[in-house]
């Protein structure tokens, strides 16, 4: 799923519909991948609109998740 040979740092972005991406317990259930076992480095809060899955040169996979979460006003 990975698009270019060519570039060091290969990436693919999901768009979020039917709820085909989810957070389940230390899992993230993405498209074409079922199940994954993550490390979340923060409360994700909101909708979840997108996840790109990213693979450095070394090879370690990372996700990021584009949420939209309400913005509180300050007094």
């Amino acid at each position: 799923r990975f698009k270019s040979k060519n570039n060091k740092v290969q990436s693919y972005t999901t768009k979020h519909t039917n709820g085909n991406i989810a957070i389940i317990d230390n899992k993230l259930k993405l498209p074409k991948l079922g199940l994954v076992k993550f490390v979340k480095s923060r409360e994700i809060e909101g909708r979840i609109l997108s996840a790109t899955v990213r693979r450095n040169p070394s090879g370690k996979y990372f996700v990021s998740i584009l949420a939209e979460a309400e913005v509180q006003e300050l007094p």
